[in-house]
């Protein structure tokens, strides 16, 4: 059930009872929370902000842990990991793990998905980090705010702290924070950076790139020269909504995007690689039916492989 405030409840007051909610031990209306902070961009700013202030964050801390309700991370023999709780499994397209509170440890936490999957992490300070499909991050032990990117796509939406700004560092690149919402994508050593909000620093100790609002920074390799672009705002973090929305792209990012969504991996044949696309794809329920939707946009033909598929061009294709 969904929770509605009463019509004299303010924004903030609703906020902190969703707060109060969602560490409750019996709490489970993870569809309700997310549809109410989706509901309005005030909600979400309303929700951070009775996050961090101190008042309920006492009386948050004051409640019992909560269970963890969908996996248990594996502990080490000797100290403390990160630890993580809330969510419930849902299907492919759906968040796997929502509500999620990170503690100091004395190793790194990895959190990772399979093919397919995808999952929500919201930290302490009410930052959430959700991860597409196949991507793998690694939090620190000393610094809650600063996460390593090894694999794959997330989408960040960070509460900006100008004392202890949030790092993702990505094959020994930082991307520095500066309160916004923006999407990362490691495929090896290429690298893709969009920016939906607010403002992120590429390389400040080196190159000092900075992204605003609607920058596309993309790199090839590690030692590829970054490449500064823009992005239109509906296609950063569209995955989350089951779309893929492009602007010019060459069909081999297309495929690596619908790899990872799918949860197959996507041969892609040397007719096909440097096609490009403008459009938008959506998701269907099953890989089948997301690549049969797919081909006819893209101008190719999905075939069953031995491990997954492969995308080669149709006689129509230019």
């Amino acid at each position: 059930m969904v929770m509605s405030a009463p019509d004299s409840a303010t924004v903030e007051e609703t906020a902190r009872r969703w707060v109060l909610r969602v560490h409750a031990a019996a709490f489970a209306d993870w569809d309700g929370l997310t549809d109410w902070l989706e509901r309005d961009p005030a909600h979400l700013t309303a929700y951070d902000a009775a996050v961090v202030d101190d008042a309920w964050v006492e009386a948050v801390l004051r409640m019992p842990p909560l269970p963890i309700a969908v996996e248990t991370l594996a502990r080490p023999r000797a100290g403390r990991r990160w630890a993580m709780v809330g969510g419930a499994a849902a299907a492919a397209a759906a968040l796997a793990l929502v509500g999620s509170w990170l503690a100091p440890a004395a190793a790194p936490q990895e959190i990772a998905t399979g093919p397919g999957q995808r999952r929500s992490i919201t930290l302490a300070d009410g930052s959430t980090i959700v991860l597409n499909g196949n991507t793998r991050v690694a939090f620190a032990a000393d610094r809650p705010r600063a996460v390593t990117l090894a694999a794959g796509e997330a989408l960040f939406t960070i509460r900006h702290n100008p004392r202890d700004p949030f790092v993702v560092t990505v094959g020994g690149t930082r991307l520095v924070d500066a309160g916004t919402v923006f999407d990362v994508v490691r495929d090896g050593d290429a690298l893709d950076v969009t920016v939906a909000q607010g403002v992120v620093v590429y390389a400040p100790d080196t190159d000092h790139i900075r992204l605003d609002a609607g920058a596309r920074l993309t790199r090839a390799s590690a030692m590829g020269q970054p490449r500064v672009g823009r992005a239109s705002a509906e296609s950063i973090g569209s995955w989350r909504s089951g779309r893929l929305s492009y602007d010019d792209a060459p069909l081999e990012r297309v495929a690596r995007d619908l790899s990872r969504n799918i949860g197959a991996p996507i041969r892609v044949s040397d007719q096909a690689r440097d096609l490009r696309f403008s459009g938008t794809v959506t998701l269907a329920d099953t890989a089948q039916r997301t690549l049969e939707r797919a081909g006819p946009l893209l101008g190719v033909r999905f075939v069953r492989a031995k491990a997954g598929w492969a995308m080669t061009v149709t006689d129509a294709a230019p």
